[in-house]
């Protein structure tokens, strides 16, 4: 596996953008945290002072500074610690107890460096005016100050172990996608290759890869269909094509005969031009299914009255039912118009199909019904018939070009009717189904209502 794939992914790259971004959340938090945690401890010293410093007040207002003096004497203890500070200096400056000499000028909370034995340190410390005496009390900055240290140091810590993992978790997201990104790779390059069988792996996880997989396969699904349609129906234009032209072939080489020997070849030019006219209609049938497929045989949709064209095509179609000994009756709706989106010419064409399939496939007697109705689903075309109708494990495939069924190839056809009809039914929206017509067979096209999605 290629590792710099992994470290270019999207998801390795979010999450080091992520990492960043924690990391100034990190940042922002420990000031911020600083901050409070520092404003905490100083408001902790000033809560402990204002007990001692308010003790002192009271006994300065009943007994002077005399009495401020003589409490010291008999609290040796209040004397001062090294983390703890408190000197007490009289009117005339000099001082009466602890053990740090300090003259400071009366005000409020600050920090001073105080000179010690080890060097300095850092005191917060507040300067009172009791009576004539100035009382200083304050706390060494030490035990905060290795508090925030402490503080500090768990955010750096936890920040840390947190972008490392971060960083871990892009790593192995990104490394499994690239996995599976690696796997469709060889599964489209099989596919390519000529496997139609091969299909991209779909993990149990669902997610967006996976969900593009499917989508991938759900169309080289389609895609391998199409293949194979594609290969049969070479197959089957070969296999029919094959005929007629060799029909046409030997035809005109029995014209040139015939020629050749003084005769006039009249008959022998004309079968040959029959097949050549038949695979003329082939060809001409190819192109205009291939171009309904393709979404190019329809311009803008525009409103087509169903009414009027069906009573257009049955007045044609009743004189070719006559003719060949078949007889063909016309229902429409009790409505003057029954109007679809889609293209008129189609529509005639796929019904002229359907009519014409009937009237070839049908034998003397036969009764054709053709009939326009209105449903609950939409307006829906019916072409029925009493011929022999096409057996129920056939149905589904004759709508396959170039299928016919072994009793249809006595008579005249490609097997190319139905596919019209089909994808002009597909162009509009419309479904087509096959049902027994006890005896015959009934073909049924319903189309969407006008407007409808």
């Amino acid at each position: 596996m290629d590792r710099g794939n992994v470290f270019s992914g999207g998801a390795f790259r979010v999450t080091v953008y992520a990492t960043l971004v924690l990391a100034i959340v990190f940042v922002a938090t420990a000031i911020a945290g600083y901050t409070y945690l520092q404003d905490e401890q100083y408001e902790q010293v000033r809560a402990r002072a204002a007990p001692v410093i308010e003790m002192y007040r009271d006994i300065e207002a009943r007994g002077g500074d005399a009495a401020v003096t003589a409490h010291l004497s008999e609290s040796a203890g209040l004397a001062g610690t090294i983390d703890r500070l408190l000197s007490v200096r009289d009117a005339s400056g000099a001082q009466i107890a602890g053990q740090f000499d300090l003259s400071l000028p009366p005000g409020g909370w600050q920090v001073q460096e105080i000179p010690t034995d080890g060097g300095h340190a850092s005191y917060y410390l507040s300067v009172e005016q009791i009576g004539g005496m100035r009382l200083v009390i304050g706390e060494a900055l030490a035990p905060l100050e290795r508090v925030e240290i402490i503080f500090i140091r768990t955010l750096m810590i936890i920040g840390g172990v947190l972008s490392l993992a971060f960083v871990a978790l892009g790593y192995l997201t990104s490394r499994s996608v690239q996995r599976k990104l690696e796997r469709m790779g060889q599964a489209l390059r099989a596919f390519a290759g000529g496997d139609t069988d091969a299909r991209l792996p779909v993990a149990t996880s669902n997610d967006q890869v996976d969900r593009i997989a499917q989508t991938m396969n759900a169309q080289l699904d389609r895609l391998s269909v199409l293949m194979t349609e594609t290969r049969t129906s070479a197959v089957a234009i070969s296999h029919d094509l094959k005929r007629p032209l060799a029909r046409a072939l030997l035809g005109m080489e029995h014209a040139l005969t015939l020629a050749e020997q003084g005769h006039v070849p009249q008959e022998a030019l004309e079968d040959s031009l029959h097949e050549l006219t038949n695979l003329n209609g082939i060809f001409d049938a190819i192109l205009r299914i291939a171009r309904i497929d393709a979404d190019q045989g329809m311009a803008q949709p525009r409103d087509v009255d169903l009414v009027e064209v069906v009573r257009d095509i049955a007045e044609t179609y009743q004189v070719v039912a006559e003719e060949s000994g078949q007889a063909m009756t016309l229902s429409l709706p009790h409505v003057p118009t029954l109007v679809i989106q889609g293209d008129a010419r189609m529509v005639a064409q796929m019904l002229a199909n359907l009519l014409q399939n009937a009237v070839t496939h049908g034998q003397d007697g036969n009764q054709i019904t053709l009939s326009l109705c209105d449903t609950d689903q939409g307006p829906a075309l019916e072409v029925a018939d009493t011929g022999p109708g096409i057996a129920k494990a056939n149905q589904a495939r004759v709508f396959d070009a170039f299928f016919r069924a072994e009793e249809a190839r006595s008579t005249d056809g490609n097997g190319l009717g139905l596919t019209l009809v089909k994808s002009v039914a597909d162009r509009h929206g419309a479904t087509v189904t096959l049902a027994d017509n006890d005896p015959g067979l009934r073909v049924r096209v319903v189309f969407p209502r006008r407007g409808a999605e």
